[in-house]
């Protein structure tokens, strides 16, 4: 008597308390009395069939793993409760069969012994995958129409919940949540940033991944807006919901402008945290391998606290930050600026400032009238549509075409005005840095102290235990300070006593080196 495991399958759990598995398992049973076949097992699932990770079938197949002849044949009512993938489907008939279990269908009953039962094989795997496909493309298309028509019928994001609306069609509305989503906005446009707000509201009560959080400040449905994925036929687009906003517009790009400043602080090293003792951490590099340095404390017999530079890929360089802090330290006390320094860096920022002042003001007018212009074709649209002279569907489609314009060209004024007037303050600013760059560089933050490391040494700044050195040091920096120093130490190549401009010469070509040859400059900075 060959021995039998029955297997029956719904897709939910909803189908599972009806009674489809109780009508399969009493025609399995019922097959297995009529043919003779002794029931071994059997099993019954809720699991969707796209693939075979289902805990039931994993069951039976580490059951005939382990009872390698317990089984012979495993029976299913049809090919569709078997699986709904037919690459699969194929691939675990011939696993099956290195066990010896044949699979069958018994409303679908296929003789394996003759080869051409094979196609016939693949069209009842197959039927199944072509009917997921073609639902899977028809339900997309219904979401898509949902969201061309404005209504969000997917899960509703924090500050939102699922509803329906008198036409029993989805709507979102604003939930109790919505309160913390506003304050969350508010207090991320004035600077406080995500991780300490996050454990604010943690303690509140409310728990939002840092993940969620970040995409939650970048969500448009927010302030009434709904993104349209593009695809094959149509590019993406920006509709407005039925839904009520519960941020304005002008709050949610002044937090997209501070998301944008914050990532741009991002593009330094990235370390889990930046001690105030390594600023050079990640900027300076090993004299050895010429891989950067990374920084660490050290704990000594004593009990104290020591920080190192050192390098984690040849381990050859290991110095006191202290030692490596004030030579670099020493270096910028060097870089002295007179008068007539400050005097010609004045006039460069007058002049920056009345061009910048005379660009700026035309593009901020050109922008504001391009953003009354959409205004107007707004309002004038939405005469339309109460007019009865436009459907519901063009006004859909060009309204979201014009509200995209608008968001675009109030982002690109705000950003203006802000860049504008950080930088105005930075030009202003820049001469007393100029004045003591020492000064400034010990009382800066170590972000701040990264910054002007990396806009002084453009390249590649190594210590080898005595002294520091560099290909080159900024090129308007290195010319402010040329001003006062005189043609002969200009000639010499010498800007102060502690840098060293040597001559490099490489020959032209394989005759020896001649006058004409190509020179290259090298820095050295020499500690005391």
């Amino acid at each position: 008597m060959k021995k039998a495991v029955i297997m029956c399958r719904v897709s939910s759990d909803e189908q599972a308390k009806g009674y489809s598995l109780d009508v399969q398992f009493e025609q399995l049973t019922r097959y297995c009395e009529r043919n003779n076949l002794l029931i071994v097992k059997h099993y019954r699932e809720d699991h969707s069939a796209k693939n075979f990770n289902r805990p039931q079938f994993q069951s039976f197949l580490e059951f005939v793993k382990k009872n390698k002849g317990a089984v012979d044949i495993l029976l299913i009512t049809s090919w569709d409760r078997f699986s709904r993938n037919l690459t699969d489907s194929l691939v675990m008939l011939r696993t099956l069969e290195k066990y010896g279990v044949q699979v069958q269908a018994v409303e679908q009953p296929i003789d394996m012994r003759i080869p051409e039962n094979k196609a016939m094989l693949a069209i009842f795997l197959a039927i199944p995958e072509i009917d997921n496909d073609r639902r899977s493309i028809k339900i997309r298309g219904g979401i898509r129409g949902s969201l061309k028509a404005g209504r969000w019928c997917r899960q509703a994001p924090f500050g939102y919940k699922n509803s329906r609306d008198q036409q029993n069609k989805p709507v979102m509305i604003p939930s109790d949540d919505a309160s913390v989503v506003q304050y969350i906005f508010n207090q991320i446009a004035i600077g406080k940033s995500q991780a300490e707000l996050r454990i604010e509201l943690y303690k509140k009560g409310t728990k939002i991944s840092r993940s969620n959080f970040s995409r939650l400040l970048r969500n448009s449905l927010y302030i009434g807006k709904i993104v349209v994925p593009k695809n094959d036929e149509e590019p993406m687009m920006i509709v407005n919901g039925i839904h009520e906003a519960i941020i304005s517009e002008k709050l949610f790009l002044e937090v997209q402008q501070m998301l944008a400043k914050s990532n741009k602080i991002r593009k330094l090293p990235a370390y889990k945290s930046m001690r105030s003792e390594l600023p050079l951490r990640g900027i300076i590099s090993c004299s050895k391998c010429g891989e950067k340095l990374t920084g660490s404390r050290s704990k000594s017999a004593t009990g104290r606290h020591y920080f190192y530079y050192h390098c984690n890929y040849c381990a050859k360089e290991r110095y006191p930050v202290d030692k490596v802090n004030e030579t670099f330290e020493s270096i910028l006390g060097d870089f002295t600026f007179t008068k007539e320094s400050s005097e010609i860096y004045n006039l460069m920022v007058k002049d920056l400032l009345d061009t910048d002042s005379k660009d700026s003001k035309s593009k901020q007018l050109h922008l504001q009238k391009s953003l009354d212009e959409v205004s107007a074709r707004i309002e004038k649209l939405q005469d339309l549509l109460v007019d009865n002279k436009i459907d519901h569907q063009q006004y859909s489609d060009t309204m979201a075409r014009y509200s995209s314009q608008k968001l675009n060209l109030m982002d690109e004024l705000q950003n203006i005005k802000q860049v504008n007037s950080e930088y105005l303050s930075w030009l202003k600013n820049g001469i007393n840095a100029l004045d003591n760059l020492k000064e400034h560089y010990v009382n800066a933050s170590i972000r701040d102290k990264q910054q002007l490391i990396s806009s002084i040494f453009p390249e590649k700044f190594e210590f080898d235990g005595n002294k520091c050195r560099t290909t080159r040091i900024n090129d308007v920096l290195r010319y402010i300070l040329q001003i006062d120093k005189g043609l002969e130490k200009e000639k010499s190549g010498q800007l102060s006593k502690k840098i060293e401009l040597s001559t490099l010469v490489e020959s032209p070509g394989i005759e020896p080196g001649s006058k004409q040859a190509t020179k290259e400059l090298s820095t050295g900075v020499f500690p005391d």
